[in-house]
């Protein structure tokens, strides 16, 4: 995994409405009514579970009407929030420090984050979602991905209710779409280098032609990999395409949760 735009963009202003709390022995970040049988899980992007984003971004969803999970997938092993900076897309003129050591330091930082987190998050993923459903056996349970969690919307699909993948790495297509067999939605920009349009419209293709899979692809454009967590908002193209993304979600979700 060596990408780039893993690694780049800008961190949201804001303070998250939620509260920490502990389940299945993971930390996770809890938002929206409890009691609520609408559930959505989320699977971070290699920022992880305390990431401001992903937590302003839960929140939103919460305020459309679900509880949503945001659990620490990566046993405290996420990606620091330093290379983030280090990216900066807006800074023109990098330091020599950022140049030769800060920017070639964050993209080696991804190959231990695989090693370490790869195998162990399907089994983290799993226990997770059956200590709910012992819990709350008469809720709708649905995952949302980024980045690196988009993979798991497609290979634990049948775990859930339904599923989104946003932004997805790492699939190994076609096999890994053979798992599906509960309705998803993928969230895919036009240029991501891991899972471009062209891959959305093949996945499409595939999903619709085993017929009994309900499936949509919505393609963005003028965006890049991670736009649905790390966009710079204050870009009106990239704006429209991530509040558009968060509608899709919603929708998504609001028509399978019931």
């Amino acid at each position: 995994m060596s990408c780039a735009d893993c690694v780049t963009g800008v961190v949201q202003q804001g303070s998250p409405s939620g509260t920490e709390v502990n389940i299945a022995g993971l930390p996770t970040y809890s938002v929206g009514d409890s009691p609520s049988s609408q559930i959505i899980v989320v699977g971070a992007d290699v920022f992880g579970w305390r990431f401001n984003n992903n937590r302003l971004l839960a929140d939103e969803y919460a305020a459309r009407g679900f509880r949503v999970l945001l659990p620490d997938l990566f046993n405290g092993w996420e990606i620091p929030r330093w290379t983030l900076d280090a990216n900066d897309p807006m800074n023109e003129t990098p330091s020599l420090f950022q140049r030769f050591i800060a920017r070639p330091l964050s993209m080696s930082i991804l190959i231990p984050f695989v090693v370490r987190n790869g195998p162990a998050q399907t089994a983290r993923i799993t226990k997770f979602v059956e200590n709910l459903r012992r819990e709350q056996p008469n809720a709708k349970i649905g995952y949302i991905g980024f980045c690196w969690g988009g993979r798991y919307a497609i290979t634990l699909n049948p775990f859930f209710d339904a599923t989104v993948a946003a932004h997805p790495s790492q699939v190994k297509f076609p096999s890994e779409l053979d798992a599906i067999a509960k309705p998803i939605s993928f969230v895919v920009a036009k240029a991501d280098h891991y899972f471009d349009g062209r891959r959305g419209e093949e996945t499409e293709k595939l999903l619709k032609a085993k017929g009994s899979i309900d499936a949509e692809v919505v393609i963005y454009d003028g965006v890049q990999h991670g736009f649905t967590t790390r966009a710079d908002l204050r870009d009106e193209t990239k704006k429209k395409a991530r509040d558009s993304a968060v509608d899709q979600v919603v929708d998504w979700f609001k028509r399978y949760l019931v």
